[in-house]
């Protein structure tokens, strides 16, 4: 075990990798340690992934053509399922994610279930709309090759570059019909162009990657922004701002859900690798070592709420099978939290 993480925590490796469940233990030994899936040792992993309770959930959702749930998007949606699937450590080939992602990819005329015309309006106006769902859906499994994901992939990393040249929320929202929105032409990332930057690679240039986090440390100054909405002719319209409002939050203030939102916003943000020279997301990190070195190593913080267990669209994390036992409550907020601090390279 090479990792830097799991050298400063060698107690946590051992616990994990002893008794947590499989798609955690799978993760790590992939993720944090680099160790090639073809071992034998993670075969046997992904039979008893293939097990779960939950990815066999997922398993009677798909339909006779692939795909998965009753929409697009949402809970009940085939961007649940395959983010469900990419989340436990089921194999990219497993029949069952296979024949999804090529539903995904050859179903245009569903694209707007669960999400309505929003998703196409969202997509014309430069958010995140059903194409930018589709291409990060596709990015949870490693895919970002086709033509269709490298295009939303040039718009989410326009849309991050467009905060650069924001001086002020107030200089880029107008009132209309007692909230607050874009003013036209402003454009503006959402959870869904931090989510697809943080899975895919090609883009990761020096020049993108100083832009990302120009934005990134604008995102922080201009904390917490308030809910903005998208104007479109009459009506507004509600872009993905999931966990996307207060980048630089009192993490001794945080509610459940807060940090539930932070672990996910956080994740992503060391994913992207941008952490490393934002002293607020460095000093977040940074907190959750000491955390992690105070309590022996585990996040041992009694975290409950809906937004942990829940999948959907937006909220869910657990891998565990239930968190009735405190100890499988550790086991997932562990693997998170040692995920940010692998990411981040700190």
């Amino acid at each position: 075990m090479t990792s830097k993480t799991f050298l400063l925590f060698p107690k946590t490796a051992h616990t994990l990798l002893k008794n947590a469940c499989p798609s955690i233990q799978f993760r790590i030994r992939t993720e944090i340690l680099g160790q090639s899936e073809i071992d034998q040792e993670l075969s046997d992993l992904q039979e008893q992934i293939e097990k779960d309770d939950l990815v066999c959930e997922v398993f009677n959702w798909q339909r006779p053509d692939g795909w998965l749930g009753k929409d697009f998007h949402g809970f009940d949606s085939i961007e649940t399922g395959i983010r469900i699937l990419a989340e436990k450590g089921l194999n990219r080939d497993h029949p069952v994610l296979s024949s999804a992602l090529h539903a995904l990819n050859n179903s245009d005329d569903r694209l707007h279930l669960g999400i309505g015309q929003d998703g196409k309006i969202l997509d014309d106006l430069g958010f995140g709309g059903s194409k930018r769902i589709r291409a990060t859906v596709f990015a949870y499994t490693k895919m970002e090759e086709q033509a269709c994901i490298k295009q939303e992939i040039k718009k989410a990393l326009k849309a991050f570059k467009a905060v650069r040249e924001a001086k002020s929320i107030s200089g880029i929202t107008e009132e209309f019909r007692n909230k607050l929105v874009f003013k036209p032409g402003v454009i503006w990332p959402d959870i869904y162009a931090l989510r697809l930057l943080a899975f895919t690679n090609g883009w990761r240039s020096k020049e993108n990657l100083r832009s990302i986090r120009d934005a990134v440390q604008k995102l922080a100054e201009l904390s917490p922004i308030p809910k903005i909405y998208v104007r479109y002719k009459s009506r507004w319209m509600a872009p993905g701002s999931f966990a996307m409002h207060d980048i630089n939050p009192d993490m001794e203030r945080l509610d459940d859900a807060s940090w539930m939102r932070w672990f996910h916003r956080m994740e992503m943000f060391s994913r992207l690798g941008v952490v490393k020279g934002i002293a607020p997301l460095e000093n977040q990190v940074v907190l959750l070592r000491n955390m992690l070195e105070i309590a022996g190593g585990m996040f041992t913080k009694p975290l409950a709420h809906h937004f942990f267990n829940a999948w959907g669209a937006y909220s869910g994390l657990r891998l565990e099978k239930d968190w009735h036992s405190p100890k499988r409550r550790e086991y997932d907020l562990t693997f998170r939290s040692l995920l940010i601090l692998h990411y981040s390279n700190l």
